[in-house]
């Protein structure tokens, strides 16, 4: 059974409807995880016939920050969150770099970030796709460029480690990829700790997971990847245990409710 934030009693001006927490969200496909829709699919009373055909509609963001954004409302009804998904598909951090300049430019702000990338940097690189791809020390330089934006935009910025890939290729190409990604997460982790940021560690728990969801007869971890490295409904629920831990054991909302007044007027 998967952790949740816990209930608690309700806080002082719990009656008051408080401003709205913004909470930005920076990365890649990790983070944006669309999902085709149609909207007779969503809905149960009216769900096509089975061997019926449907019209994809659009793309909808979902996978485990879309279950974060629930989790928080169903734990503060009386907080408004304004979930702000900026993470983009094949992204590397030389574009994530210019997706935060390019929004905090505007004038935005936010009381809560998430920073996760590095992933596609890497891949680039195995992929031989050379002109994509971002060496350690450009990563970090986007690293400090970005986290000297949103830190001074920011109440609270989380930077995350990325996930490990899954069986993606061959047994020697996977280890060799996640050798040169635990050398980009603890890059991160060095600019976390520079920048007064919080590092979440999602690396740990995911390798810890596969090692146990392992065949006992080979070493494919399967169950966390679709692909190797886009994630499954389990392997979203492991990072969505992740986020909300970290945020559980630092009292993060309830801090930013704390020295956030509510709406005058509210009641």
């Amino acid at each position: 059974m998967r952790e949740q934030l816990p209930h608690r009693a309700a806080p002082t001006g719990a009656g008051q409807r408080h401003r709205p927490l913004t909470v930005g969200f920076f990365g890649t496909s990790i983070m944006e995880h669309l999902e085709a829709f149609n909207a007779q699919m969503a809905n149960q009373a009216t769900l096509p016939a089975i061997g019926s055909t449907v019209t994809v509609e659009g793309w909808r963001r979902r996978g485990w920050v879309h279950r974060l954004a629930l989790s928080l409302r169903a734990t503060w009804p009386h907080v408004g969150f304004e979930i702000r998904n900026h993470g983009q598909g094949g992204a590397t951090s030389r574009d994530v770099a210019g997706i935060v300049e390019r929004d905090l430019a505007t004038g935005a702000d936010y009381d809560l970030a998430f920073l996760g990338v590095g992933i596609n940097d890497v891949w680039r690189h195995f992929q031989g796709r050379l002109s994509e791809a971002v060496d350690l020390n450009e990563y970090t330089q986007h690293l400090e460029e970005m986290l000297g934006r949103l830190v001074g935009s920011t109440r609270t910025t989380i930077v995350m480690s990325e996930t490990p890939f899954g069986p993606l290729e061959d047994a020697a190409t996977v280890t060799a990829m996640n050798g040169e990604l635990a050398r980009y997460n603890e890059a991160a982790r060095a600019a976390a700790a520079a920048h007064g940021a919080l590092f979440l560690d999602v690396w740990t728990p995911f390798t810890t997971a596969a090692r146990h969801l392992a065949p006992a007869n080979g070493d494919d971890p399967a169950g966390l990847w679709s692909d190797g490295v886009h994630l499954t409904e389990l392997g979203d629920t492991l990072l969505l245990q992740q986020a909300e831990r970290l945020l559980t054991e630092h009292q993060i909302i309830d801090r930013l409710l704390s020295s956030r007044p509510p709406d005058k007027g509210s009641g």
